[in-house]
C-alpha cells in the first residue's frame, strides 16, 4: 500500500475490519495504526457481529466475500447493527451488483488491490460527514417489522401498514432472499398464481402499489434490477 502522512490531531478512530485474508487484513490494519486508527480485525461474519456488540466501529470496512458467504444481502442486518459508514471492498466490477449494494445500506466501494492512499482517503471523507445518531442503541430498536406469522408489516414507530394479501406476498416473497433479483415470472406465478407474458402488467402496478405504501423510500426497498426482476434491498425511511 501506499502511504500517506497522517494528519496532526486526528482523533483515534475505531475501523471495523471484517476480511477473511489475514496478511490483506493485517496490512490494513498497519496502514490506520500509521494516521491514528485502531483497527479491529474479524475474519467471518459471526466474528464481525461480535465485535460490532462488544465495540462499536466509526466505520466497517467489509469484505463482499467471506469464504462462501456473500456479504452484500447481509448488509440490512449490519445495517441495523451499526450506523457507522460500511465500506465494501471487493473485487467485482459489476455495476449492477454494485447498486444493489449501495441501496441495501452500502455507503461505499473499494476495488482490490486497495490502495492506502485511497483507503485512508475514502475513510476520512466518510468522517467528516455529518451522521446523526451514529452508534446509538436507539437506532438499532427502531426497525421494520415484517411478521410472517401474522402477516402484518409495521413502520419502525409501530404504525401498520394496511397491505392487501397479494401485495403482503409479494413482499414477503422477495424478502426471503434480500439482495437477489427475482424474475416476473416466478414472482408471478407465487404471487398472482398464474404465468407471466411479456404484456402482463399486473404485476409492475403490484410493485407500485407496494412502493407507495412503503412510503418514500418505497422504490429503494423494492429495487428493479434491470433485466432480471425485482429485489428486496433492506426497508428504510428515505
Amino acid at each position: 500500500m501506499q502511504h500517506i502522512s497522517p494528519v496532526a490531531g486526528e482523533k483515534r478512530l475505531v475501523i471495523l475490519v471484517v476480511e477473511d485474508d489475514l496478511d490483506l487484513a493485517l496490512e490494513i490494519q498497519d496502514t490506520l495504526r500509521d494516521y491514528g486508527m485502531h483497527a479491529v480485525i474479524a475474519e467471518t461474519w459471526p466474528a464481525c457481529l461480535e465485535a460490532l456488540a462488544q465495540t462499536p466501529p466509526a466505520l466497517v470496512l467489509l469484505d463482499q466475500r467471506l469464504g462462501q458467504v456473500d456479504t452484500v444481502p447481509l448488509l440490512p442486518r449490519l445495517r441495523e447493527a451499526t450506523g457507522a459508514p460500511i465500506i465494501i471492498l471487493t473485487g467485482n466490477r459489476e455495476e449492477a451488483d454494485r447498486i444493489v449494494a449501495l441501496e441495501m445500506g452500502a455507503d461505499d466501494f473499494l476495488l482490490k488491490p486497495i490502495s492506502g492512499r485511497e483507503l485512508v482517503a475514502r475513510i476520512r471523507a466518510h468522517m467528516r460527514r455529518d451522521r446523526p445518531g451514529q452508534g446509538e442503541a436507539a437506532k438499532k430498536a427502531k426497525s421494520w417489522q415484517l411478521d410472517l406469522r401474522r402477516r402484518m408489516l409495521a413502520r419502525p414507530d409501530g404504525t401498520e401498514i394496511d397491505l392487501t394479501s397479494a401485495e403482503f406476498d409479494l413482499l414477503a416473497t422477495l424478502a426471503e432472499t434480500p439482495g437477489h433479483a427475482i424474475d416476473r415470472d416466478t414472482l408471478t406465478q407465487r404471487v398472482l398464481h398464474r404465468a407471466w407474458h411479456a404484456d402482463d402488467r399486473s404485476l409492475d402496478n403490484l410493485v407500485v402499489r407496494l412502493r407507495r405504501k412503503l412510503g418514500a423510500g418505497g422504490d429503494k426497498t423494492i429495487a428493479t434490477i434491470r433485466g432480471q426482476g425485482y429485489a428486496f434491498t433492506g426497508f428504510r425511511d428515505s
